[in-house]
């Protein structure tokens, strides 16, 4: 029995060792290293995220080159050099044209990425190597030692940071507070119906309105309101909503610039009804938007809060004003600047004209015009640029609005918010063609701005 069981020990020994000289070492390198590679969660796409820099201090370069040199391990295309070429290394070092550039892995603080380059201001991926990358941190410490490891990974020497700075701003659909003293929104209720779609019910104030080129502080009007918004399908930024409807009134307002305003006061008249809709089309592409006030009753001598006295007083007021405007977004993308978007619109408003008299009561001083002859109209065009998301969103805007009696407005409107919670707002009309003794009620030009804080999740 035990010579049964040498000769079948011998038979094992023997077709091991025969078969061992049969398989392929370059298989089983290959093997080996899809193992060891499957051993780490591959993070491949946060690549651009990863801590990374460059190390330029010429000690530390000198050091580390020449321990690669002493342990044998500069590799160029995974074969050895030749004394030419570490005489080359040598050389270029003491030139000062060698730098290290280093990654780490992006789940803990080990190195995961360690290459020799030439010195250069470019990218990290256009920076050329001077021999082969070393992909891996514990190899890596075997080569240069434990000490000399952990001070490259605690960066205890000169470098520049390459790491990507990744801001993202994101947009919420639970509550958005938009204090702004232009158009200010609270969003404070939202319910779905069915798969991704969203009901959100705000409130809101408008200060003003850009479609006939009068800001609050002229008009003296703040519009508030509720306003309902649906998305079919939730996007990523709020602007691409399916429709929006908004009906308010018409509240007077005092003027903030006493100088500037037209001398002759542009009072509200009325108690009046506001409104808009704004409905997309071809997925949110285009929107087509329709705003205007309606004003239905008129005030007495007691609704006016005005220090007047006793003495007559004339006054313009604006009764009731209409636009509908045609957007078209995101026609162009202008890489980090952002996206191309045009309007063209129309606008009408009429001027009244009356005087406070406290003997008569509010007489209108032009009877004899018709209802449509006191409209005035203007064609609109804008043209902006629209950035959202990152660090910093902006929305600037160039438009130029023309009134069929020979004059008209052109301006800038901009804003900006870093991280969509601070911002400010800046709108200025500068007019052409205008003349003010046939306008009294009209300015030159118009600049109103605004400091914005915003809360939104």
């Amino acid at each position: 029995m035990k010579i049964k069981n040498q000769i079948l020990i011998i038979l094992i020994l023997l077709s091991t060792a025969f078969y061992a000289q049969k398989v392929d070492s370059n298989n089983v390198i290959n093997e080996l290293d899809k193992i060891y590679s499957n051993l780490e969660y591959n993070t491949i796409t946060y690549n651009d995220l990863k801590q990374q820099w460059i190390i330029t201090d010429p000690e530390m370069v000198r050091d580390l080159v020449n321990r690669f040199i002493a342990t044998n391990n500069v590799r160029l295309n995974d074969n050895k050099v030749d004394r030419k070429f570490l005489n080359f290394l040598s050389e270029q070092v003491s030139l000062g044209n060698v730098s290290i550039i280093l990654r780490k892995r992006y789940f803990d603080d080990e190195i995961e990425y360690f290459a020799f380059v030439k010195f250069n201001n470019g990218s990290f991926e256009d920076i050329p190597l001077i021999f082969d990358a070393v992909l891996d941190g514990f190899y890596l410490e075997t080569i240069i030692g434990k000490y000399k490891y952990n001070q490259l990974k605690d960066r205890e020497y000169f470098f520049n940071d390459l790491t990507k700075k990744d801001f993202e701003t994101r947009f919420g659909y639970n509550f958005d507070i938009n204090l702004n003293l232009i158009n200010s929104e609270l969003m404070f209720w939202n319910t779905t119906s069915k798969g991704r779609n969203k009901y959100l019910v705000s409130l809101f104030g408008d200060w003003g309105n850009d479609a006939i080129h009068y800001p609050g502080w002229t008009m003296q009007q703040l519009f508030v309101g509720g306003k309902l918004t649906y998305y079919n399908n939730l996007p990523p930024t709020p602007r691409y909503y399916s429709y929006a409807l908004k009906f308010g009134t018409g509240l007077p307002t005092n003027t903030p610039y006493v100088t500037a305003v037209p001398k002759t006061p542009f009072l509200q008249s009325g108690n009046s009804a506001y409104g808009g809709l704004s409905v997309a089309f071809l997925h949110n592409k285009i929107y087509v938007d329709l705003d205007g006030m309606m004003t239905f009753t008129d005030y007495s001598l007691s609704d006016y809060d005005y220090d007047f006295g006793q003495k007559p007083v004339e006054f313009y007021s604006l009764r009731n004003f209409f636009s509908l405007t045609i957007r078209a977004l995101d026609l162009y993308n202008l890489s980090d600047f952002g996206d191309l978007n045009v309007s063209l619109g129309v606008a009408t408003h009429d001027i009244n004209k009356y005087q406070y008299n406290p003997g008569q009561g509010i007489v209108d001083k032009e009877p004899y015009k018709e209802f449509f002859d006191k409209f005035n109209h203007f064609v609109n065009a804008s043209v902006g640029i629209t950035k959202e998301g990152g660090l910093i969103q902006h929305n600037i805007e160039f438009f130029v609005g023309y009134s069929p009696d020979s004059y008209g407005y052109f301006g800038v409107k901009l804003q900006v918010m870093l991280s969509n919670t601070f911002g400010l707002d800046v709108r200025m009309h500068n007019s052409f063609g205008l003349d003010t003794d046939k306008y009294p009620w009209r300015m030159d030009s118009y600049l109103v701005f605004s400091p914005i804080i915003r809360i939104n999740y």
